[in-house]
């Protein structure tokens, strides 16, 4: 077995090497069959038994063991297992078992998420255990750069187990604004094997056996077509989602698993932005192969629970999901696969939380909600007798009483080890107990490990509303805080101290403070004089004036895909629970189900809109509330997406934001238009000539990106304007000025107050005053045009197009994502 990174030439070439070496072998081995056949039957005629017994069977690999004259030319060594450290190198680790192969070869694309990093042992002992009689030569990792390390951990364990097989592992990136579907794609198409098994994160799990045997061709295939036990055929005015089943059935296209050959990969993946990749592949399929169904639903019977069809169901123009019809062979297996209010988890995570009793109240309430959605928790407390009392919900928790045996009772309650560890201040526990603590995380060293702030426990109200995967996620994207200032001393004071009173939940958000050349004396010595706490601070002072656009766009730049800019002018003010909001929001739409990830969202917006400033016409007031109750929309308080960038407090992506700098610079050196070009039609911003949001919004509307808004009460937000003057602030009267400033000017989210003499433990923070106290799906969230219209995401995207279209003179759909040069045709120029 061969575990390496990303496969290079040297690999390919050893993988086609192996393919010719098996496909002579066989050629070799039917040769010698067939004289022993003629020798030992047509001459001798052996005993009807034996000839059976000699004939290959599909369904398990004859052995010396198992047959009474073994096959001629089939040879078998058991394993030599060799390790090499984990470090920067590429882990190897080789088993070999030298068997006889089938002409055909095949690879396995598995993505890797944080939730199912420790099942992924399982996951790949159902891939492994099979191989003695499945052409399997190959399986590709699909994993995000954070997790490498420990997905190289997960399967060294699981391969030391797996002695008999002969395969390479490796282990390729995923990029998080890439899909789950495309990212597999993409993967597929490098491979050099005949055939190719497409997976989702749980592999073959809940898959029958027979099944299993079918995708790892196992059972030799009938024919050279899609096959798999799942698939979506289109039905009336919705669609059908086909269960497997005894006899072969057509559908639409197929959805993980599923296996077919590596040539109907399509070598060029064209895909337009919000494509399903396997729509996409079903209606290629078709087409190469001139028939009427992009693959084919064939399985035991076992496989009829229609879990999966609400995942994989195609959405409607208009956002909702398509109607779902029962297909004909599965009805009476058929469940209602729509909306029906709050999610609960496809599969419980076991949490681990260690805390003093005094601060178990304060976790008290994220414990019963987990508990509440399937989860399970247990408690290392140093007196389990108060935990009935001190817990406030009558659920089951398992717990452990905090002595010189914790360690070795955990792994009797926790045998497979926890999902999440979350732990809090140390007071009260003996001095042991720190040693004790980081050889807990030795002996889980695939946990997300949570520390909270003994100070922030009053305000974690909002972190019962995450997801397992979210959760496993915790320690992923990194915030980074960019302020940009000049000559305004009160307005970088206020600011700053906004930023130091602000709730972390043990975070170390690192600060980059960003002065103009012309900022006065007190400026730099407030700059100087500035201690950060929560992190490192960089200061960089500008030696030429750059002005507002490029002190902006020059103010962050990500260090890799999992860095978040959040870019703060000094007139911005932030309320204390902005980090919470960020980062919930960033758990849910960056790190969450593959389903609520979306290569169009470009980074989430602290501050709410009270006015549409690109109306023709002029500045309007706006109330998303008022606009979705009029709209009839279920939820008049859901968060919301906008096509406009926000300035006043708002996250950007990395994919985005280094994509914004080239358009800049494409833009500004006026190769493609000149400056004075009209790129986005009817908005007001077209006269906004020093504005750096002018381009971006350029940027927005041809690739049809969308900016998550928040949407409470009141218009209370998590950032605000004070409006003050500078760049796009003019000196005017003070009344008009004051007019002016309270339509930005906000009310900022504050910390609850506690009352102590009432017993208010753990006041609501208000972040959760969502629909179902929790933030939407992605496909449940409304979308808002530059103008504040209600659209939908297809509409934008083909409105760029179309401008796209017309402005280049290229045409056709866009193949590679954040690619300026393809969106501006410049490479073909």
């Amino acid at each position: 077995m061969v575990f390496s990174q990303p496969s290079s030439p040297v690999l390919k070439a050893r993988r086609q090497r192996r393919t010719l070496y098996s496909r002579l072998l066989y050629t070799i081995s039917v040769a010698v069959s067939a004289l022993w056949f003629i020798r030992y039957v047509l001459l001798d005629g052996p005993p009807q038994e034996t000839l059976l017994r000699s004939l290959p069977n599909t369904t398990h690999t004859p052995t010396p063991t198992s047959l009474g004259t073994p096959i001629p030319g089939a040879q078998f060594a058991f394993a030599n297992v060799s390790r090499l450290s984990h470090d920067a190198n590429p882990l190897s680790l080789h088993a070999h078992h030298f068997s006889i192969v089938e002409a055909s070869s095949l690879a396995a694309i598995l993505p890797v998420t944080a939730a199912t990093l420790l099942d992924l042992d399982s996951i790949l002992h159902t891939l492994l255990h099979q191989t003695s009689s499945s052409p399997l030569t190959q399986i590709v990792l699909l994993t995000p750069r954070q997790h490498h390390s420990k997905t190289r951990l997960a399967v060294q364990h699981s391969i030391s187990h797996e002695v008999e097989v002969d395969i390479e592992i490796s282990i390729e990136p995923w990029l998080p604004s890439v899909s789950q579907g495309m990212a597999i794609l993409e993967a597929a198409r490098g491979l050099s094997t005949d055939w190719v098994l497409l997976l989702d994160e749980h592999g073959l799990k809940d898959i029958s056996l027979s099944t299993q045997g079918n995708l790892l061709l196992s059972n030799r295939p009938s024919t050279a077509f899609p096959v798999g036990p799942r698939g979506i055929d289109y039905h009336l005015d919705g669609i059908a989602c086909v269960s497997s089943s005894a006899a072969p059935q057509e559908v639409a296209y197929l959805v993980p698993p599923m296996v077919l050959p590596t040539s109907l990969i399509p070598s060029t993946l064209e895909l337009p932005l919000g494509a399903d990749p396997w729509a996409s592949l079903g209606d290629y399929t078709s087409r190469s192969e001139s028939k009427l169904s992009g693959g084919l639903v064939l399985g035991s019977s076992d496989d009829l629970a229609l879990e999966w069809c609400r995942r994989y169901a195609p959405i409607g123009l208009d956002g909702a999901h398509l109607t779902v019809y029962s297909h004909p062979e599965t009805a009476e297996n058929a469940r209602d696969v729509q909306n029906t209010g709050e999610d609960q988890p496809a599969g419980g995570g076991t949490f681990l939380f260690v805390t003093p009793a005094n601060d178990l109240p304060y976790l008290s309430p994220v414990i019963c909600g987990l508990i509440r959605r399937g989860h399970l928790a247990t408690l290392v407390v140093q007196d389990v007798k108060l935990v009935p009392s001190v817990l406030g919900c009558d659920l089951p928790v398992g717990t452990i009483t905090l002595d010189e045996k914790w360690l070795d009772d955990m792994s009797v309650h926790l045998p497979k080890g926890p999902d999440v560890i979350i732990s809090t201040g140390q007071v009260g526990f003996p001095p042991s107990f720190q040693f004790q603590l980081s050889n807990l995380f030795a002996r889980f060293p695939i946990a997300t490990h949570v520390r909270l702030p003994r100070e922030d426990m009053r305000y974690i109200d909002w972190m019962v509303s995450l997801d397992l995967e979210e959760w496993r996620n915790w320690h992923a994207p990194q915030i980074e805080l960019s302020v940009i200032t000049n000559d305004r001393p009160h307005s970088l004071r206020r600011l700053l101290r906004s930023l130091s009173g602000a709730r972390y939940f043990g975070d170390m958000p690192n600060l980059r403070i960003n002065v103009e050349r012309s900022a006065d004396d007190e400026t730099l010595r407030m700059v100087d004089e500035y201690v950060w706490e929560h992190g490192n601070i960089f200061q960089h002072h500008r030696v030429i004036h750059g002005g507002l656009l490029t002190a902006v766009v020059e103010s962050w730049y990500p260090k890799g895909n999992d860095s978040y800019g959040l870019i703060l002018e000094d007139d911005v003010e932030l309320s204390p629970l902005f980090y919470a909001y960020a980062k919930l929001s960033l758990l849910r739409y960056r790190y969450g189900k593959p389903e609520n990830r979306s290569p169009n969202l470009f980074g989430i917006s602290l501050y709410q809109q009270k006015n549409l400033e690109l109306l023709p016409d002029g500045r309007h007031l706006f109330d998303a509330r008022t606009l979705f109750t009029t709209a009839g929309l279920q939820h008049p308080h859901t968060p919301y997406l906008s096509q406009i960038p926000c300035s006043w407090g708002a996250l950007y992506f990395p994919e985005h934001w280094r994509e914004f700098h080239a358009y800049l610079t494409t833009r500004l050196s006026e190769t493609v238009w000149p400056l004075r070009q009209t790129v986005v039609p009817g908005v007001r911003s077209n006269r906004w000539a020093r504005s750096w949001k002018k381009y971006f919004i350029e940027l927005v509307y041809l690739r049809g990106y969308v900016m998550l808004y928040p949407n409470y009460a009141d218009f209370v937000s998590l950032s605000t304007n004070h409006l003050e003057v500078g760049s796009h602030v003019k000196d005017v009267p003070t009344d008009v000025y004051l007019r002016k400033k309270r339509l930005f000017n906000l009310p900022l989210m504050p910390l609850p107050l506690t009352d102590t003499m009432l017993g208010l433990s753990l006041p609501t923070t208000g972040l959760l005053e969502l629909p179902n106290e929790r933030l939407p799906d992605w496909d449940a969230l409304p979308v808002l045009d530059l103008l504040g219209q209600i659209v939908d995401l297809n509409t934008i995207s083909q409105r760029g197009t179309k401008q796209r279209d017309r402005l280049t003179g290229c045409e056709g759909p866009l193949s590679e994502a954040h690619d300026v040069q393809e969106l501006l045709c410049t490479g073909r120029l």
